[in-house]
């Protein structure tokens, strides 16, 4: 008689995001697939810990006080909250996508997916079998759920409370496990991962090379990172210059009034915008302006309306970079090769 394979949180080593001190299990109930549903993950040495609520591990200080019910289960305290922690992400921006995110659960396509996840890094779907992946800014769980579906492990990792959407979604699945947390401080030991994926998110972050570096320490060696940054082209002629000049301070004036507003106000108003994109003429002129945010791959108007949403939300970083300085992070952390560098989108290995 063999035994049946371990789930992917039995599979990890998991460490304290603060302290960087082993984390010990401590699980009360699993699902039928083995993925705990309760209990804590205990620092080791200590009588502190993180609990373990509805198939999520709350890996954050402050995650750990809201849910102390579930710790005192364990005879647990929270962890203490360093005064000084830096590069904490602002509340703002964490509700904001949290209620994007639950807001539209389902917001991919399956052609959107295969082009996000596989075709836009140079893979094809098979490519992910078999490997452990980390979705860094998981958000509604799309990509996990995809990524899953082609044979890969996945840890979905994501602050805001989007993750319990994903959690619904994936389970009963032995291969996943979700963790609240921040992906620029990881609740898991060096190297752990083959593939780590984050579309969509590093410029959201409070630091983007600390949050690349943080990327690379968790990647085993020989493993890809497969990563995109918002980005913006230097000016090459005069023209490109006056008309970068005038794109970036329209940009600043709607970006300071829109991401002021009430979320429901926001919302509210990116359904207009999302509306009149479908109108002729004034929908290429909201386009042009970038105003209205429209995906090819997914252009219902409920997937423009997110978009639009998303561009405009609450979020305290959203930064544009050269293409230049995007890699800069990479080699920055060193020890990582570039296989792919295209607009925005990177693929690096782990070479040492």
């Amino acid at each position: 008689m063999t035994d049946s394979p371990r789930s992917l949180f039995d599979r990890m080593t998991w460490r304290d995001p603060i302290s960087g001190a082993p984390l010990e299990p401590v699980i009360f109930a699993r699902t039928p697939a083995g993925v705990p549903i309760c209990g804590a993950l205990r620092v080791a040495g200590t009588h502190t810990g993180y609990p373990i609520v509805d198939s999520i591990a709350r890996l954050t200080p402050e995650l750990a006080v809201v849910h102390r019910a579930w710790l005192e289960l364990a005879e647990l305290l929270p962890v203490e909250n360093p005064e000084t922690r830096e590069g904490r992400q602002t509340q703002a921006t964490v509700d904001s996508f949290g209620f994007q995110w639950s807001w539209n659960a389902h917001p991919r396509t399956e052609r959107d997916l295969r082009h996000r996840v596989a075709e836009k890094f140079g893979a094809q779907p098979r490519d992910f079998a078999g490997h452990t992946v980390l979705d860094a800014g998981a958000g509604a769980g799309d990509q996990s759920r995809y990524l899953l579906e082609q044979g890969a492990s996945v840890l979905s990792v994501d602050l805001s409370r989007a993750i319990d959407v994903v959690g619904q979604k994936l389970r009963m699945n032995q291969n996943w496990f979700g963790v609240q947390g921040d992906i620029a401080h990881l609740p898991v030991a060096d190297q752990q991962f083959d593939i780590v994926y984050c579309e969509g998110v590093i410029q959201h972050t409070a630091d983007s090379f600390a949050t690349v570096a943080e990327l690379k320490r968790v990647l085993k060696v020989g493993g890809r990172i497969n990563a995109t940054h918002y980005i913006h082209l230097p000016p090459r002629t005069s023209m490109q210059r006056v008309r970068r000049t005038f794109s970036l301070k329209l940009y600043a004036f709607f970006r300071r009034r829109f991401a002021s507003m009430d979320t429901y106000k926001l919302l509210s108003l990116t359904g207009v915008i999302a509306a009149l994109n479908y109108v002729p003429l004034i929908g290429a002129v909201l386009r042009r302006l970038s105003l209205s945010l429209v995906n090819p791959l997914m252009p219902d108007f409920r997937s423009t309306w997110t978009n639009t949403y998303d561009f405009w939300g609450s979020h305290a970083h959203q930064r544009f970079v050269t293409p230049d300085e995007f890699w800069g992070y990479f080699d920055r952390a060193g020890g990582m090769q570039p296989l792919r560098t295209d607009s925005g989108v990177i693929v690096a290995k782990r070479i040492a």
